[in-house]
């Protein structure tokens, strides 16, 4: 990939669970020079790309929370499990963000949440910030291997 950014080939999924058309997200991300974004409605469509090895990213936009006074943060989905599993980090978009949303997703196991209101930008430097942080991590492992 010589004289492109490697954030230009990562493979994002964009999961619409909120009943917006996700291929107008993954089109968004595209227009920023990420070519393979896809937008997704089913989570059982994304076990199909995370099975495939097509994924290393997942973006999930979630609907509006219904407000709960136990849990601030509404009821927030949770990653999909195919990703979870794979260790594909997952970045929630919600409607109502807030610290509070931000701790409660990462609970949960997002690696990150941000205001669905972002700008395709944003999205597009937090996936960067997220491939970088995995790309780290895994060097950081084979490090440890090499020493022990």
């Amino acid at each position: 990939m010589a004289g492109t950014k490697q954030i230009h080939g990562a493979r994002v999924v964009v999961l619409r669970l909120d009943g917006v058309d996700p291929s107008a997200a993954a089109e968004g991300l595209r227009s920023l020079g990420m070519v393979h974004a896809v937008g997704l409605s089913d989570p059982g469509e994304l076990s199909f790309h995370v099975e495939a090895g097509r994924v290393d990213v997942v973006v999930v936009s979630a609907p509006r929370p219904v407000p709960d006074p136990v849990v601030p943060a509404g009821a927030l989905p949770r990653p999909p499990d195919a990703a979870v599993r794979s260790g594909i980090p997952c970045l929630l978009l919600v409607p109502a963000f807030s610290r509070a949303v931000a701790r409660a997703a990462m609970a949960l196991g997002y690696a990150a949440a941000m205001s669905a209101d972002a700008a395709p930008r944003l999205v597009y430097r937090r996936v960067g910030a997220l491939m970088q942080r995995v790309r780290r991590s895994g060097r950081a492992r084979g490090l440890v291997d090499e020493i022990v």
